[in-house]
C-alpha cells in the first residue's frame, strides 16, 4: 500500500468519527476502527488514524505493533510520494490520561511516528504505567516498548554527515524490527508530543541480532519533545536510546535495565539531567548484553564525530549483572564513552563497577587512523574496585577522581564530598533549544539535604519496590576469618578483616572476641608509614537490615586508615547486640570502636599528637590493650558510614575507667557519616568523642548506665538532633563508679585540654531514678550520689542551642572551671541559647555560663509520648545556631523549637520513628 492511499484513509478516517469526539472507549460515540471493546475491556491495534484519547474507565492491551500515525513510510522531496509538511499536516496525537495502565502483548509495541504525537503527562501521584499483560513489574522482554519518531537530524556513520542535503530528505531504518519504519528529517526543533511521569516496565523485544526494541527509543526525536519524570524498569535491552536528533531529558529513572541504561549516538546533540541508574544486583546479563549504565557511541567503522551530549548529576549504582566475568561481554565500566564522541560530564558519581567507573575509547577509523574522544568530566566521583578511569583519563578534569560512597534512602550521596563549595557552570550542548541546566552545587542525582525517598524528585511515583529491594548475597566464607554453617544462616568472624567484605543480609554475623577491620592501630613510624596503612585499608560493609551480635569479650574495632559502611535504612536498620535473645542486657559484649587519622589534643594543653615534619600520632585507645593506637593530622579523614545503627546490651569493662562505650570514636574526622544511631544499654557511655572532628545527627541514647554524650580530648565537631532518655526503672542503681549524666564535657585540671569544643542543638535530656540515687541512707544508693544532666567541666568551649533537660533532683547544668598545675584557675566558656530546664534541685550548679540569650533557666514543662515539648514551652524564635569550624561543611537545622521534634508531632511522624529498637522509648 502506497503512502499517498494511508494519507486518504486517514483523512476519510478523521471525517468519519469526528462525531466521536476523538475516541475513547466509553465516550458514547462510535468507535475507531483501530479500538475494539468488550465491556471496560478494549484492545488496540494497528495504525492509530485519528486524534485519540484513552478513556481512563477502560482497560487497554495494545496487540501487536500499534503506530500513531504513518510518518514512518517514505517521504520525499516530490510529489511522487507523501512530502514531510504533507506528513506534519495529518500528524495524529495519542492522548494517555494521568493514571493510565496501558498493557502490551508479547509482540505489542508503541511507535509515534514522525508527524504525529503522543501526550501522556501523569502526575506525580498519578503516573502513567506501560508494561506486560500480566500482573506485577518483575519480568524482562515481555512486549516490546515505546519508539518515538521524528523529523529531527540522524547522522550517518563513517562521518557521511547528516542524512539529508538540500535536494534529499531523511529515510533511516529504524532499530527495533521491520515494522519499525523510517525517520529522520531536517527539523532540530520537531516536536512528537511530551512524555512526564511514565513508567516503561519489562520490554525489550528482541528483534534479531543487535536490532532490539529499548525500554524508550528515541529515533530523530526534535528538541520540541518534552521527556521528564519518566522511569524504564527490568528492559531486556537499554533503557533510553537515542538515535540521532536532539530531545532534551531530565529526571530519569533506569532500573535494573539488562543492558545500557543511557545509550547515545548517530549524531545525538542534547542535554540530560537527573538520571537515577541503578543495575540489578543479582544474576547474569541476557545473552551477548554488556549493561553499562552510560554509553556513547562514534567508534571505529561506527564513526559520527557528531555525536554530542552534556549531562549532569547522574548517579549510576552497580551490581552482580555489570560484574560477571563468565558473561559474554565480561565485566563492564559504569560508562563506556568510545569513539569520537563529544561528552561533558558534570556532579555526577558511579559506584559498584569492578573494572573501573568510567572507560574512554578513542576511534581507529579506515583511512584516517585514530581520533580521539572529547570527554570533560567536572565533579564526578566513583568507587569501582579497579580505580576511576578503566582506559585513559578524561581529555580534561576538575575536581574527579575516586571516592568511598554510599546512599540514604533518598539515593543521595551521604558523604561530605557530594556537597560541593560552589555549583560549576553547566554549559548545555548547543542544539538549538536554549535548554538551560539547573546549576547545582552538589554531586549525584538527589540532592545531599534530601535524606528520605518521599521527598527525594524520584519519589512516589516510582514502580513500588524497584529502587528499595533486599540485595539477596551469599556470603564469601573463602577468608581465613570468617566461619559459616551450612545454610550460611549464621557466620562467625574472628581476629582481622584484612581483606574488603561485606556482611550480607540474610545471615546472623556473630563476633568472636576482638574483631579487627584493617590493621591501622599499630604503631607508626613515620608519615610514610602512614599513608601505607591507608593504602592497605580495608572496607566492612554491613548490609540494612543485618543482625551482628558479639559474644562476651566481642569488640568491633575500624582501625584508622579502614572503614565500616553501615547504611541501613529506616525500614532495615542495622543492629548490634550480645548473643542472647532481645535486647533487655547490659555490658553483654564490648561495643564498636571506630578509630581514624584527625587530630587529638594531649593533657595539660600539650597540643596536637601530630608534630614535627615526620612524625605521627599514636595516642593509646581506651578500651584494652587489643585497642592499640589511633590519631593523626587529618580532620577530614573518613571512617565511612553509620546510618540507621542501633547498638545494644554493651560496655565491657578492661580495667577500672577503661571501659567500652557504645559507639567510641578516637579520633575520627569529618569525612565520616554519623546519622541515625540507637545506643542502648550499655554499661559506659553512649557515645565517647575522643578528640577527632567527625559531626553527628539524629542520636538516640536510652537506657545507658553513665554519660550518653561524651567529649574531650580535643574533640571539635557538631552535633544535632540527640534524643537522651535515663533507664526509667524504680530499683535500679547505676554499677560501680558510674555517674550517669546526658552529657559530659571534660578538660578539667590534669585532663586540661582547652582545644575541646562542640556545638550541640536540639537536645533532650530526661532522667529518672537512676541518676538521682543518694550515696547513703536510702534502700538503692549510688557510689558517686546524684548526679547533673548537663556536666561541663574543665576548659572546654561548648554552645548549647534550643536544648531541654528535665528530672534531675541535683542540677540541670553543672559547670566547673579548671583548676591547672602551673596555670591557675581557667574558665569554662558557655555559652547557651534557649536551654531549659524542669524538676531540677538547681538549674545551674557552681559556676554560670559566659552567655545566654533567648529562653534560658527553669521552666515548668511538659513532654508528650512524641518526646516534643508543649507548645507554650516549645515553641520559639528561629535561631541560626553557629557550627564550630572544624573544616567541613557541617550546617545546622534552624528550629523554631525547643527539644528533638516541634510541638505537635505525632511519635509516627518523629525522626526516630520505626527504626529504634522496640520498647526502648516507651
Amino acid at each position: 500500500m502506497k503512502f499517498k492511499k494511508h494519507l486518504a484513509l486517514l483523512m476519510g478516517a478523521t471525517a468519519i468519527t469526528a462525531c466521536g469526539g476523538g475516541g475513547g472507549g466509553g465516550g458514547g460515540g462510535s468507535l475507531p476502527g483501530f479500538v475494539q471493546c468488550s465491556g471496560s475491556d478494549c484492545t488496540v491495534t494497528g495504525v492509530i488514524t485519528e486524534d485519540f484519547t484513552l478513556d481512563s474507565t477502560m482497560n487497554y492491551v495494545f496487540d501487536g505493533t500499534v503506530q500513531v500515525g504513518i510518518g514512518n513510510e517514505e517521504v520525499s522531496a516530490n510529489v511522487s510520494k507523501a512530502t514531510v509538511d504533507e506528513v506534519k499536516a495529518q500528524g495524529v496525537t495519542l492522548t494517555i490520561p494521568a493514571g493510565s495502565d496501558v498493557r502490551f502483548g508479547s509482540s505489542g509495541y508503541l511507535i509515534v511516528t514522525r508527524g504525529s504525537k503522543i501526550d501522556a503527562q501523569g502526575t506525580r501521584s498519578n503516573p502513567i504505567t506501560f508494561s506486560s499483560e500480566d500482573a506485577g513489574f518483575d519480568g524482562t522482554g515481555e512486549w516490546g516498548g515505546i519508539i518515538l519518531q521524528g523529523f529531527a537530524p540522524q547522522y550517518g556513520s563513517g562521518n557521511t554527515g547528516v542524512c539529508h542535503d538540500t535536494t534529499t530528505v531523511c529515510n533511516i531504518d529504524g532499530e527495533g524490527g521491520d515494522d519499525v519504519g523510517k525517520y529522520g528529517g531536517n527539523d532540530p526543533a520537531d516536536n512528537s508530543g511530551i512524555m512526564r511521569y511514565v513508567r516503561i516496565a519489562e520490554g525489550g523485544l528482541v528483534a534479531s541480532a543487535n536490532n532490539e526494541v529499548n525500554g524508550l527509543t528515541l529515533q530523530g526525536v526534535g528538541y520540541g519533545t518534552t521527556l521528564e519524570y519518566i522511569q524504564v524498569h527490568g528492559n531486556r535491552d537499554d533503557g533510553v536510546e537515542w538515535f540521532g536528533g536532539t530531545v532534551n531529558a531530565k529526571y530519569l529513572v533506569l532500573t535494573e535495565n539488562d543492558d545500557d541504561d543511557l545509550d547515545y549516538d548517530e549524531g545525538y546533540k542534547g542535554n540530560v539531567q537527573y538520571a537515577l541508574i541503578v543495575k540489578r544486583q543479582e544474576g547474569s546479563p541476557i545473552g551477548g548484553n554488556d549493561p553499562r549504565g552510560i554509553e556513547a557511541n562514534s567508534s571505529d567503522n561506527d564513526y559520527v564525530p557528531q555525536t554530542e551530549a552534556t549531562l549532569a548529576n547522574i548517579t549510576i549504582i552497580g551490581g552482580s549483572v555489570n560484574n560477571d566475568a563468565a558473561s559474554t561481554g565480561g565485566k563492564q565500566p559504569g560508562m563506556r564513552l568510545r569513539g569520537a564522541v563529544t561528552t561533558n560530564i558534570f556532579n555526577s558519581v558511579v559506584e559498584g563497577f569492578d573494572v573501573g567507573c568510567v572507560r574512554i575509547d578513542d576511534a581507529e577509523v579506515t583511512g584516517v587512523g585514530t581520533v580521539d574522544s572529547s570527554v570533560e568530566l567536572t565533579n564526578v566521583f566513583g568507587e569501582c574496585l579497579n580505580g576511576f578511569y578503566a582506559k585513559r583519563a578524561a581529555n580534561a578534569e576538575s575536581n574527579v577522581g575516586a571516592r568511598s560512597m554510599s546512599f540514604n534512602d533518598a539515593y543521595a550521596v551521604i558523604e561530605d564530598f557530594a556537597a560541593l563549595g560552589s555549583a560549576p557552570t553547566i554549559t548545555a550542548t548547543a542544539n538549538g533549544s536554549g535548554f538551560v541546566f539547573d546549576q547545582t552545587s552538589y554531586a549525584g542525582a538527589v540532592d545531599p539535604t534530601i535524606s528520605d525517598a518521599a521527598n527525594a524528585w524520584w519519589g512516589e511515583w516510582t514502580l513500588p519496590g524497584t529502587l528499595g529491594q533486599e540485595i539477596t548475597e551469599t556470603p564469601d566464607s573463602s577468608p581465613a576469618f570468617v566461619s559459616c554453617n551450612g545454610t550460611n544462616s549464621e557466620c562467625t568472624v574472628t581476629d582481622t578483616i584484612d581483606q574488603d567484605y561485606v556482611f550480607t543480609a540474610g545471615t546472623t554475623w556473630l563476633l568472636n572476641g576482638f574483631v579487627k577491620v584493617g590493621t591501622g592501630n599499630r604503631l607508626i613510624t613515620s608519615n610514610a608509614d602512614a599513608q601505607s596503612i591507608k593504602d592497605a585499608g580495608v572496607t566492612l560493609t554491613i548490609r540494612p537490615g543485618v543482625e551482628v551480635k558479639g559474644n562476651s569479650d566481642a569488640v568491633l574495632l575500624v582501625t584508622r586508615g579502614s572503614k565500616i559502611v553501615a547504611n541501613g535504612t529506616a525500614t532495615d536498620p542495622i543492629t548490634f547486640s550480645s548473643e542472647d535473645a532481645g535486647y533487655d542486657g547490659l555490658g553483654e559484649w564490648g561495643g564498636l570502636v571506630i578509630q581514624g587519622f584527625a587530630p587529638q589534643f594531649g593533657a595539660g594543653n600539650s597540643g596536637a599528637c601530630h608534630v614535627g615534619a615526620d612524625t605521627y600520632c599514636n595516642v593509646d585507645g581506651e578500651g584494652g590493650d587489643d585497642v592499640g593506637k589511633y590519631g593523626g593530622s587529618d580532620k577530614a579523614d573518613n571512617s565511612g558510614v553509620l546510618r540507621y545503627v542501633r547498638i545494644a546490651e554493651g560496655g565491657l569493662v578492661a580495667s577500672a575507667n577503661n571501659e567500652i562505650n557504645g559507639l567510641t570514636l578516637q579520633g575520627v574526622g569529618h569525612g565520616t557519616a554519623i546519622d541515625f544511631v540507637q545506643v542502648h544499654n550499655n554499661r559506659d557511655d553512649g557515645v565517647e568523642w575522643f578528640g577527632g572532628t567527625v559531626n553527628a545527627s539524629h542520636l538516640v541514647l536510652t537506657g545507658n548506665d553513665d554519660d550518653d554524650v561524651d567529649f574531650d580530648e580535643g574533640y571539635q565537631g557538631n552535633i544535632q538532633f540527640v534524643l537522651i532518655r535515663k533507664n526509667q526503672g524504680t530499683d535500679a542503681a547505676p554499677i560501680g563508679g558510674n555517674d550517669p549524666r546526658g552529657i559530659e564535657a571534660n578538660s578539667s585540671d590534669d585532663d586540661y585540654v582547652p582545644q575541646t569544643e562542640a556545638a550541640l542543638s536540639n537536645v533532650l535530656v530526661l532522667g529518672g531514678p537512676i541518676v538521682n540515687r543518694p550515696k547513703t541512707g536510702a534502700a538503692i544508693t549510688s557510689q558517686e550520689g546524684p548526679q547533673p544532666a548537663l556536666r561541663l567541666r574543665g576548659a572546654v568551649t561548648a554552645a548549647l542551642y534550643n536544648t531541654a533537660m528535665n528530672g534531675y533532683t541535683s542540677a540541670c547544668i553543672r559547670i566547673d572551671d579548671a583548676t591547672v598545675t602551673g596555670i591557675g584557675e581557667v574558665d569554662t566558656p558557655i555559652s547557651l541559647t534557649n536551654v531549659i530546664g524542669d524538676d531540677c534541685g538547681t538549674f545551674f550548679s557552681h559556676e554560670q555560663p559566659e552567655t545566654s540569650s533567648g529562653t534560658v533557666g527553669a521552666f515548668d514543662f511538659s513532654v508528650d509520648g512524641a518526646f516534643a515539648l508543649d507548645a507554650t514551652n516549645g515553641n520559639v524564635t528561629s535561631v541560626n545556631p553557629v557550627e564550630v569550624n572544624n573544616g567541613s561543611d557541617f550546617e545546622f537545622v534552624n528550629t523554631d523549637f525547643i527539644g528533638v521534634v516541634a510541638p505537635g508531632t505525632s511519635a509516627s511522624e518523629a525522626w526516630y520513628a520505626g527504626w529504634t529498637l522496640p520498647g526502648t522509648l516507651d
